[in-house]
């Protein structure tokens, strides 16, 4: 990190920096016109001939004048001999079916139009247009064209399935949960593809804060780190990892990163600077107090937003224009469920003595939405996995217990002695889990017991690990970083030497969420949204499996890891690899 931090503090003064990962020495020659690639946008450059007027230079270059205008202001006012103008190269665009690059030619016959050709061929027009940049002056009888041969893509449909989160308004108006007509299969954008993409940062860097600790610092002393630095330095570390990485790949992007010192008038003044239109995606900021004014500048200009730590679903919400790579509670809860019904409770496993289940709250309102979200998930999961000639349905329920009403004896009446126990404790007070793990451990010689719990369990300090090894505790969590797998270390070699240091669980999040949404672009184009549902990606510490919450709203990453305390670690008992 120090490498980085003497990097950073050179250029406090400024509010953004650039990282410039094109290939700007690989200008050439398309249709003998000049090009050159300005802030990662390629333009052909035109010099203003004498008599030359916009009608005339925008037939020349394919390009509506409205485009020239747009990049050359001052033209609207006439043209000046001897001048330049920058013409945009037009990108290209790909019908969502056109995946093969084969073509059919055809060759035009008199009367014909792009309207009945795409009739014809069952094709946009606008997908002929494309697959002919050269029909400037449109259809020519005797001319030939191309059109792209379509390619059917197969997919998975219950991805594109809407994921339901009923649940009652009164009770958990704070919670993720949100309710939705049905998803049928969405239509997916075309896909629009640049020479050069622009992906911005907004992390808490605290520049200036990391500066003045260094101008204080002694001679000999060594270099010292704003604490709250910390984590988006690390993400950030990770991030350039990954830019370098897909550099090599072949994709060219600039960089651009903001200081967002996660403080709200900062992200306002950074939402005024007008090289954000340019963006083609938005990765930040960190923390959800920042976040619902980039929210809105993204849902505005177009831009996709990715936020790498925050979980509530509530930020995807009536924007298309997002994605989270973090999962909500309520899926952590239905991942436990499924995860239950499936290796405990199905008529394929081995522990068919288990039938025992039992979910426990402490009245708390939202704790009391999340078991019944849980039991409807396990009831599900039950019947689709139960063999009813075999076994009753009536052995697979489950018990609700209301903990705060009599403690441990509410428990123990419930918990049997012949058969395994597994309770739900679906709570993030910190206070509550404590006092409860606590009395379970000392029951934990008499009853056969398996805890599971939420992500939160893995920070809580006060808890020893033996009574979580004790209890058989699992909890739900979004990653795992396996040491041992070729790619982790792979990466830890590169950024040991490039850092001079060990990379953080943060330093893994910024590969990881870089890399995917680089992979996105490249693969996808700009507009890679709708495409989220139907990739599945393998990340260091992670899987990717997006689904869109609801019409009009973003993308949640719903993979999640089931962990286990063995030999007083946490191991991956389950991954929540796509379904």
């Amino acid at each position: 990190m120090n490498k980085l931090i003497r990097s950073l503090v050179f250029i406090a003064a400024s509010c953004w920096f650039l990282f410039g990962i094109s290939s700007l020495a690989q200008e050439k020659k398309e249709q003998d016109f000049k090009i050159k690639i300005i802030e990662g946008k390629k333009y052909y450059v035109h010099i203003v001939a004498k008599g030359e007027t916009l009608y005339g230079i925008s037939k020349l270059y394919g390009v509506v004048i409205k485009e020239i205008v747009f990049e050359n202001p001052l033209t609207i006012n006439g043209l000046n001999v001897g001048g330049t103008i920058k013409i945009p190269v037009p990108i290209r665009i790909v019908d969502p079916k056109v995946m093969d690059g084969k073509y059919i030619y055809h060759n035009i016959q008199l009367g014909e139009t792009m309207y009945s050709l795409s009739r014809q061929y069952n094709i946009s027009a606008e997908t002929i247009d494309m697959a002919n940049p050269e029909l400037v002056g449109g259809l020519i009888a005797g001319n030939t064209i191309r059109i792209p041969v379509l390619k059917k893509i197969s997919s998975r449909p219950e991805l594109l399935k809407e994921i339901l989160e009923s649940v009652d308004s009164n009770s958990v108006a704070f919670s993720d949960s949100i309710v939705t007509d049905s998803l049928s299969a969405q239509p997916r954008d075309s896909m629009v593809f640049k020479d050069v993409y622009q992906l911005v940062f907004m992390l808490p860097l605290y520049l200036n804060k990391n500066d003045s600790l260094d101008k204080k610092r002694e001679v000999d002393e060594p270099l010292k780190i704003y604490e709250k630095s910390k984590i988006g330095l690390e993400f950030y570390e990770g991030a350039l990892i990954a830019v370098d990485s897909m550099r090599k790949q072949g994709l060219s992007a600039n960089i651009r990163t903001y200081d967002t010192s996660n403080d709200t008038s900062e992200v306002i003044e950074i939402l005024k600077d007008k090289k954000l239109l340019n963006s083609d995606i938005i990765i930040g900021p960190l923390y959800r107090s920042n976040m619902i004014f980039v929210n809105e500048y993204a849902k505005e200009k177009g831009i996709h937003m990715v936020s790498p730590l925050v979980a509530t679903n509530r930020i995807l919400i009536g924007n298309e224009h997002i994605s989270k790579v973090k999962p909500c509670v309520q899926t952590n809860v239905e991942e436990i469920a499924s995860y239950i019904a499936t290796q405990y409770c199905a008529d394929n496993n081995m522990a068919q003595d288990v039938q025992n289940v039992i979910v426990v709250h402490n009245g708390d309102p939202g704790e009391i939405m999340l078991s019944e979200l849980f039991k409807e998930k396990y009831y599900e999961e039950v019947r689709k996995n139960t063999d009813s000639s075999k076994t009753t349905f009536a052995t697979k329920d489950l018990k609700l217990v209301n903990y705060i009403e009599r403690e441990m004896t509410a428990i123990e009446e419930v918990l049997s002695v012949a058969d395994s126990n597994v309770l739900v404790i679906l709570s993030r007070d910190q206070v509550f889990i404590s006092k409860i793990i606590a009395r379970l451990n000392s029951k934990h010689d008499d009853y056969s017991m398996a805890v599971f719990g939420l992500p939160v369990w893995k920070h809580f300090k006060n808890i020893e690990v033996a009574q979580l090894h004790n209890l058989n505790v699992h909890i739900a969590y979004p990653e795992y970083i396996n040491y041992e797998s070729e790619e982790v270390k792979k990466f830890v070699k590169k950024f040991v030497n490039k850092y001079d240091g060990y990379p953080s669980s943060y330093s893994f999040q910024g590969f990881d969420v870089t890399y995917f949404y680089l992979n996105m672009l490249r693969n996808y184009g700009y507009q890679f949204a709708s495409y989220l549902p139907e990739v599945s990606l393998a990340s260091l510490q992670t899987y990717n499996d997006y689904q869109k919450i609801g019409m009009g709203s973003g993308y949640e990453n719903k993979s999640v890891f089931i962990l286990k305390y063995e030999d007083y670690v946490l191991v991956p008992k389950f991954s929540g690899t796509p379904r």
